[in-house]
């Protein structure tokens, strides 16, 4: 079987969905893109396709970095 990897990106300040290379959205939050994402790899599945959905969450501040913002 094919496989798919849906993504979740923060890009530019919003969330988007990214599939080969294009990113759909924007979504307001993670949760709403994490939900699009999910909707669309499980309809995949129903295609026959393998489907991996990836969320690439930014970085946590270390802790310096918080203190001295």
């Amino acid at each position: 079987m094919a496989l798919v990897n849906y993504t979740v990106d923060l890009i530019e300040g919003v969330w988007k969905v990214g599939l080969n290379g294009k990113h759909f959205g924007p979504y307001s939050t993670l949760d709403a893109a994490v939900t699009a994402a999910s909707n669309a790899a499980r309809k995949a599945e129903v295609q026959g396709y393998d489907a991996m959905l990836t969320i690439n969450t930014p970085p946590e501040p270390e802790a310096a970095d918080r203190d001295a913002a």
